[in-house]
């Protein structure tokens, strides 16, 4: 294909940092959170906060409701999934552990809040956890021969030889999960939630089980193939929420970390449906006093007209609240820094960097000092501006290398005129 309209795609532009010690650019295109954050700047007093908050319902066993209001862009989706991290990177077992699962929004019912927190949990950790009930039971019961077609296969079983991917394809493992496994949830009143999770470790309904818990609504042969009944729906995802709970807890996961961001999106829905959610979630909280940890994002605006009107979930929510701060100079100065470091060639030398820039700070180059103020002060401290104008800048440099030697606050206001940011 030839032509001025032929885009060359196979040679794609790439910028050379390596003059500026940097492999990369390592800000971030757009200013959206990692689901493993590497980078948490000036947030100490509200991490020690969430430590003292977690330790405390651990201790006490009492549930406790916290609401964070801050602007778009100031890093409370950021900090959500760092408590989310941490919690389950270290919380996380089976003998009185606790699990944490990250709302990204509410969306528009219950069921939108349900689904987002199982599949935040994910597959894999929700397949990793049946898979260790299965094989301690099948271990452990007497009455293999009749669940186990093989004896050499039952021997191995026993022995822990074998995968769960050789042993359960089989098995009659429908009956065991029946009446080997339902007997150690007594209580739920859906026991299609178990049998949608017990069925992730064996390959043969694992697909199954996993979109019945994602809300699909499977065919009628397909629900027969799993054995249940039912599916997700917004007059039953109340219940199939408290079950969920109900089954971890009965398997040793006993404490939770509920944490939802954008909390203001159910502020624009229609009347009824506002109502009816803000209900759902009054009701979630009331019915789980103890061992659950409510944590809620908003945006100030937002937390303003809900707190307008006095409703039950405002009165629940209002008791226990407090700002995230924007950034000022030296915060942003911190994560400048802190993202330049990600990007440092390995022999990285600040007196190298000082012999070619001696006006520079050698943790900031190619950045100055000004240019870190300018950056603070048209961006307000709002983190996803920091970054992304720092994005721009450093993009700049590069290709205004006969204008600029360094990042200065000249070229800062003119990446922020050009564009319009």
């Amino acid at each position: 294909m030839e032509g001025s309209s032929f885009i060359d795609l196979r040679a794609p532009l790439r910028r050379d940092f390596t003059a500026f010690f940097l492999e990369r650019n390592p800000f971030p295109t757009i200013g959206v959170p990692e689901d493993a954050p590497l980078i948490t700047v000036d947030r100490e007093k509200i991490i020690e906060q969430f430590q003292n908050v977690v330790f405390e319902a651990l201790e006490s066993g009492r549930s406790i409701l916290t609401v964070m209001v801050g602007e778009y862009g100031c890093g409370k989706s950021h900090l959500l999934k760092v408590f989310r991290q941490n919690v389950n990177s270290q919380l996380l077992s089976r003998q009185n552990g606790t699990i944490a699962g990250y709302v990204k929004s509410p969306g528009e019912e219950f069921r939108d809040f349900v689904l987002a927190f199982i599949d935040d949990i994910g597959r894999d950790v929700l397949n990793g956890i049946a898979s260790e009930m299965v094989r301690e039971s099948l271990k452990e019961n007497s009455n293999l021969e009749t669940y186990v077609f093989s004896s050499e296969l039952r021997e191995e079983t026993r022995r822990g030889v074998l995968s769960l991917d050789d042993i359960l394809p089989r098995s009659r493992y429908l009956d065991f999960v029946d009446e080997v496994l339902k007997p150690k949830f007594e209580g739920l009143r859906n026991y299609d939630v178990v049998r949608a999770f017990l069925s992730l470790p064996n390959p043969e309904f694992s697909s199954l089980g996993w979109r019945w818990l994602s809300g699909a609504n499977l065919s009628r042969s397909d629900k027969s193939r799993l054995g249940v009944t039912s599916s997700i729906q917004s007059d039953n995802a109340y219940e199939v929420f408290l079950d969920f709970m109900g089954m971890l807890k009965q398997i040793g996961i006993t404490n939770f970390a509920i944490l939802v961001d954008e909390l203001e999106k159910i502020t624009i829905l229609h009347r009824t449906k506002r109502d009816r959610y803000q209900d759902d979630l009054r009701q979630l909280i009331d019915d789980n006093p103890g061992n659950v940890i409510f944590y809620f994002a908003i945006a100030p605006r937002q937390w303003e007209d809900l707190t307008k009107e006095p409703t039950a979930l405002v009165r629940r929510l209002s008791g226990n609240w407090y700002i995230l701060e924007e950034f000022d100079e030296e915060d942003t100065k911190e994560l400048v820094q802190r993202y330049l470091h990600t990007a440092r060639p390995d022999n990285y030398s600040g007196k190298t960097a000082k012999k070619r820039y001696p006006e520079l700070d050698p943790s900031l180059c190619p950045f100055s000092e000004g240019s870190i103020d300018t950056i603070r002060e048209l961006t307000k401290g709002v983190v996803s501006r920091i970054l992304l104008l720092c994005k721009k800048s450093l993009d700049q440099l590069y290709d205004s290398k006969d204008a600029y030697d360094f990042v200065s606050s000249k070229l800062v206001q003119e990446v922020y005129t050009q564009s319009g940011q």
